[in-house]
């Protein structure tokens, strides 16, 4: 009866991460501050880059940082929680050797799928790559790094955010993996890289693997077609909006880029 409880408890969880990263900042700031509606620009997607192609690069950035931060504050709510109030001592009731991390990692998780399937707009989302470094960032400063210089470094070389997307995902991942395995046999020896060290820290172990790992295969499944595309060697390079142009409607489906 303990596990169905902590299961219920860690499926709520996860639910209430997901309620708020079905809130899409592409539907609303392309809407309420432009006007637009982001479903018939560009490539159709609601997420960050679809919004630069569609209004310039203010608005991208705008609704990339909130994409972030809207898996990033569950993620942290939750962490306290656990961390810091008395719900710690009741899981430890349950079950005293049961991994906290398996419910604030739900919260971010939670978040991304809500980013991909939003309740609040048809199930019609993103492709979760703001999610993931929110995800990344709220958790492990060192990882944060890596990412956004593998990120920033390949879009640089390549001008194609579908590419740094996922070659930015590939290697973080890879990365704390080699975190996870690491703290099987010297735990704690990435512990200075997560926020919060040398108090309540995130976890660095299995379960921080397990859910990236979960997070960074769901951002290759959603860019599959982009793959594809950028083996062909059809994949146009990223064009966000500049002042005096009018965003493109009705993407041929085989220029889809993010």
């Amino acid at each position: 009866m303990g596990y169905v409880i902590l299961a219920m408890l860690a499926l709520g969880i996860g639910v209430s991460g997901y309620l708020i990263g079905s809130v899409s900042w592409a539907v609303i700031i392309s809407a309420m501050v432009y006007h637009i509606d982001i479903y018939k620009v560009g490539s159709g997607n609601a997420g960050g880059t679809n919004v630069g192609r569609a209004v310039g690069k203010k608005g991208a950035i705008l609704v990339i940082a909130l994409d972030s931060l809207k898996c990033l504050l569950p993620l942290w709510i939750w962490f306290f929680i656990c961390s810091l109030t008395s719900f710690k001592d009741y899981i430890g009731t349950i079950s005293p050797d049961f991994p906290l991390a398996l419910f604030y990692y739900a919260a971010g998780f939670g978040a991304g799928m809500g980013h991909v399937f939003p309740l609040y707009y048809h199930f019609k989302g993103g492709k979760a790559v703001s999610c993931f470094a929110g995800f990344i960032m709220g958790t492990n400063w060192l990882l944060m790094v890596i990412g956004c210089f593998i990120f920033f470094s390949s879009f640089f070389w390549k001008k194609r955010v579908s590419f740094s997307s996922i070659v930015g995902t590939v290697i973080t991942c890879l990365c704390a993996l080699v975190i996870g395995i690491i703290d099987v046999f010297y735990p704690d020896f990435f512990a200075f890289a997560f926020w919060f060290f040398p108090g309540p820290k995130f976890d660095g172990g299995w379960v921080y693997a397990l859910y990236v790992s979960f997070f960074a295969l769901m951002v290759l499944i959603l860019h599959r077609a982009n793959m594809i595309r950028l083996a062909k060697k059809t994949e146009p390079e990223t064009h966000f909006l500049h002042k005096g142009e009018k965003p493109v409607d009705n993407y041929d489906q085989n220029q889809k880029k993010a």
